[in-house]
């Protein structure tokens, strides 16, 4: 059994409450989807953490603070700039190298690990509502050897590609499937939410485990108050990157 966990976003206490969680299941590997970092008070703090795990991948604001930001909100530029002053401060050259040599795929056996989509690893979302878009999903799936893993959107849940020809993806939000997926042959995607900034409308933080053909979600309670009041005291960190923690939006 492995753990998937993404888009920690530099919160800390969602962070440690999730392998905490892990740590009560039988779990021999960690991985990580991407966005460490950005938005979040504690960017050194969950780098290192990182630094530990057995594969993380490059996110889009892991990319940005390498390099300069683009197509991000005023409130997510800020955050980055804000991120990239403080490993500038810390003189860490080991969180920088470390940043700099994030893959940005990874392949495994049956299984793909992006951040984005496996057309655009970094930055492509795929929505839920993308599976009403028939050429999108058709060329994402034609770029999938079997199942998919990635985060980026925040929104857990398992896209399952049609049994037939002519049919449609489908999209299931966890609780739709009882917080839990078996792999059956059909080429899926499978979200793993967001560690540090939820956004299907839940609080806690989410991640997966995979058993086999078996994947399941977990939802995890942390101190978000904790973090707001970090965010609070950062100028540089807009209030409601704080706000939106007790609304999962």
């Amino acid at each position: 059994m492995f753990a998937i966990i993404s888009d920690i976003h530099g919160n800390l206490e969602a962070l440690e409450s999730v392998l905490a969680d892990i740590g009560r299941h039988p779990v021999s590997a960690i991985y990580c989807l991407g966005d460490i970092i950005g938005y979040g008070p504690n960017p050194i703090e969950c780098l290192e953490h990182a630094m530990k795990w057995d594969l993380t991948i490059l996110g889009n604001h892991d990319q940005a603070v390498i390099f300069d930001p683009e197509g991000f909100g005023q409130n997510a530029e800020r955050a980055i700039f804000w991120t990239r002053r403080v490993l500038e401060a810390s003189r860490r050259d080991d969180l920088w190298s470390f940043l700099a040599e994030r893959p940005r795929v990874h392949r495994e056996d049956d299984f793909l690990f992006v951040h984005g989509s496996p057309r655009s690893p970094v930055r492509e979302y795929i929505f839920p509502e993308d599976i009403y878009n028939q050429r999108k999903m058709a060329q994402l799936s034609a770029l999938i050897k079997q199942y998919c893993f990635c985060g980026h959107t925040h929104v857990p849940g398992v896209f399952v590609a049609p049994s037939e020809p002519e049919g449609n993806w489908q999209f299931l939000a966890p609780e739709e499937c009882n917080h839990f997926w078996r792999f059956d042959g059909r080429k899926t995607i499978v979200n793993v939410g967001s560690v540090g900034q939820p956004r299907d409308g839940d609080s806690r933080a989410c991640y997966v485990t995979v058993d086999g053909w078996d994947v399941t979600f977990h939802r995890v309670e942390y101190d978000w108050r904790k973090t707001r009041d970090k965010i609070y005291a950062i100028p540089d960190l807009d209030n409601f990157l704080g706000d939106r923690l007790d609304e999962g939006r």
